[in-house]
């Protein structure tokens, strides 16, 4: 009935569930860190395939938060912002992926 309340609602709502989520959050976090110590994977990694992550999703809920508001030019930037943002974290895995390349050719 009151339109002027719809974005302060979905935001709470957004909220809420990601409150109830962390709990699970947690314990995936958990199993990957298990897993990353039970192989050779550097921990490393795994932090940022979970940051990762949490950027994907976190951008994908005010992307839509955006649109449904109308606001879909600030969507659009939320996006790419969050694309870019990625990309920043891969930097890092894609030199050392360059250099085991670089490591193997020399063998």
């Amino acid at each position: 009935y009151k339109p002027e309340f719809s974005l302060l609602i979905q935001i709470t709502a957004v909220v809420a569930v990601v409150i109830i989520l962390l709990d699970s959050a947690a314990e995936i976090f958990s199993q990957l860190q298990a897993f990353s110590k039970g192989t050779k994977i550097n921990n490393e990694y795994i932090n940022l395939l979970i940051k990762a992550l949490v950027i994907a999703i976190s951008g994908k809920v005010i992307c839509d938060i955006c649109s449904d508001t109308g606001n879909r030019a600030i969507a659009t930037c939320v996006e790419l912002g969050c694309k870019i943002s990625i990309m920043l974290l891969a930097v890092p895995m894609l030199k050392a992926l360059a250099q085991l390349a670089a490591t193997l050719v020399k063998q």
